[in-house]
C-alpha cells in the first residue's frame, strides 16, 4: 500500500508531538515513517519531515527529546548540525503590514482572502530572523535535498500561493532555506526571501497542508495535526484556535476520502493540549509533550483495527 504521511505546524511543542506520534507508529503499528512514500511537512513538521528523509529513526525523535541516547546511525545525523537551533536574536522592525499589495489583492478579491493568508499579509514582519534554522538544516541535509525529498510547504507573500518546496522543479531551491520559509511564522520569524520572493510559515495556509497529496498515487494518508484538537470539552485560551484549525483539517480529510483515500488522524486530545499550553514556541515542555502524545498516540492505535492491520 502506498502511504502519504502529513506532519503539519505547531512550533517547537508541534515537534515534540510529531516525536511521540512517530515513535508510537513504529512501536504499535509496526510501521517507519520514513518508508512513506511522500512525506508532507508545514513549519515544525517540516523540520521533522526533512529529518526523516535524511534518516533519522522514528524512535529517536522520542528520545531526543527526553534527551535519552539516540541509536548510533540517528546520533551521527543529528551531529551534522553544529549551529543553529533556538537561539532566536532580535532584529529591527516595523509596524507596517508585510505584504500590503497582497492585502490589496485581497480587498479585490474577498473570496480568496482566508484567515491565516489575511493575518500573514496584514502582521507587521517578525524580528526574530530564521538564519540558524536553515543553517541546521542545511547541515543536516549536508546541503542537498533528500532522495526522496520532503514536500515542504510555504506561503509566499507576493500573490498568496502555497508553495510545495521538494516537489516539481523546486529542488533548486536550498533545503535549508525551503523549510526555513515552511518555519517563517507570520509577525513572529522574519520572511525568508528565495529567488527574490519572501515567503512565510505554510501554515498560514493551512494548519497541515494535507490536501495536496489529492492528487497523488496514494492509497492513505496519515496527518499529525499538533494544532487541532482530537476530543474533549477542555476550555482555555487555545481551544478556539484549535477548533478552527480542527475544522480546517476535516474538511481537509473529507476531499482525500473523497477521494478515495483513507485517513488517519492523531491530532491532540484534551490531555495533550494542556501539556502542550497556549504558547507553541514555549520551550522546556518537549518532554512532557512528547510522552503525552505518545501514550495518546498508543491508544489511538491499539483503538482502531485498521491502522494495527494496515499493510505496509
Amino acid at each position: 500500500m502506498r502511504i502519504g504521511l502529513v506532519l503539519g505546524g505547531g512550533g517547537i511543542t508541534g515537534g515534540a508531538f510529531h516525536a511521540g506520534v512517530l515513535a508510537a507508529l513504529a512501536e504499535a503499528a509496526n510501521w517507519d515513517a520514513r518508508q512513506a512514500d511522500v512525506i508532507v511537512g508545514t513549519s515544525a513538521g517540516a523540520i521533522s519531515a526533512t529529518s526523516l528523509r535524511v534518516g533519522v529513526a522514528p524512535q529517536d525523535f522520542l528520545r531526543r527529546q527526553l534527551r535519552e541516547p539516540l541509536s548510533p546511525e540517528s546520533a551521527a545525523l543529528v551531529a551534522r548540525m553544529r549551529g543553529g537551533g533556538r537561539d532566536f536574536p532580535k532584529t529591527q522592525g516595523n509596524f507596517r503590514p508585510a505584504a500590503p499589495d497582497l492585502l490589496r489583492m485581497f480587498a479585490r478579491s474577498p473570496g480568496t482572502a482566508k484567515l491565516g493568508k489575511v493575518a500573514a499579509a496584514a502582521l507587521p514582519e517578525g524580528r526574530t530572523p530564521t538564519e540558524g534554522i536553515a543553517t541546521s538544516m542545511s547541515q543536516l541535509c549536508q546541503g542537498q535535498w533528500p532522495e526522496p525529498a520532503p514536500w515542504v510547504t510555504a506561503l509566499r507573500l507576493t500573490d498568496g500561493e502555497l508553495v510545495v518546496f521538494g516537489r516539481d522543479r523546486t529542488l533548486g531551491v536550498p533545503v535549508g532555506d525551503a523549510v526555513a520559509a515552511s518555519c517563517a511564522i507570520p509577525g513572529y520569524f522574519a520572511p525568508v526571501t528565495i529567488e527574490g520572493q519572501r515567503y512565510v510559515d505554510g501554515a498560514a495556509a493551512s494548519a497541515c497542508n494535507a490536501a495536496v497529496l489529492v492528487d497523488q498515487d496514494i492509497e492513505a494518508v496519515i496527518i499529525s495535526a499538533p494544532m487541532a484538537i482530537h476530543s474533549g470539552p477542555r476550555w482555555a485560551a487555545d481551544t478556539p484556535v484549535r477548533r478552527v484549525l480542527r475544522r480546517q483539517v476535516d474538511r481537509e480529510i473529507a476531499v482525500l476520502r473523497s477521494a478515495g483515500k483513507q485517513v488517519f488522524l492523531f491530532a491532540p486530545t484534551e490531555q495533550d493540549a494542556a501539556a502542550m499550553g497556549a504558547n507553541p514556541m514555549r520551550p522546556g515542555r518537549e518532554s512532557e509533550v512528547a510522552t503525552t502524545a505518545y501514550r495518546s498516540a498508543l491508544t489511538r492505535i491499539k483503538a482502531d483495527g485498521r491502522l494495527r492491520s494496515i499493510q505496509y
